[in-house]
């Protein structure tokens, strides 16, 4: 089973984009969520940008629910979304990475594991996602 990228409308108002991992009919178990944010520049010019929905549930191995009662509306996101997400995805993995390389770059031990997240990360993006078992009805 693929995980499915999803765009969904909760009923706060915020949109998120997100991995669908698992539904059931109480709930979405979901992964590497990103909140979209609406800015304003100085001249009126609104833009949307992504960013994490959950503090320190920003790594692809975090797994949240989404109750099904707080979800107004799920779409699937265009082409340019998917692509924007992925790319601000890329680029939270990659200042995780910077950060952690500047704070613990002596320490060997943080070194493996965060090699080891990098690896897992890049191997998420290819893996079967199946979670069956992981919420029992």
């Amino acid at each position: 089973m693929d995980y499915s990228i999803k765009q969904l409308k909760l009923v706060t108002g915020e949109e998120v984009v997100c991995e669908i991992l698992d539904e059931t009919p109480e709930s979405l178990a979901v992964r590497n969520v990103l909140a979209l944010t609406e800015k304003t520049t100085s001249d009126g010019y609104k833009y949307f940008t992504f960013r994490t929905f959950m503090t320190y549930q920003d790594t692809p191995l975090s797994v949240m629910l989404i109750m099904n009662d707080k979800i107004m509306a799920v779409a699937i996101p265009s082409e340019d979304m998917v692509e924007q997400y992925n790319i601000a995805f890329d680029q939270l993995t990659e200042g995780l990475e910077k950060q952690a390389e500047s704070e613990e770059e002596d320490d060997p031990e943080f070194q493996q594991s965060l090699d080891d997240w990098i690896d897992e990360c890049e191997n998420l993006r290819i893996m079967d996602s199946d979670v069956t078992g992981m919420i029992k009805n």
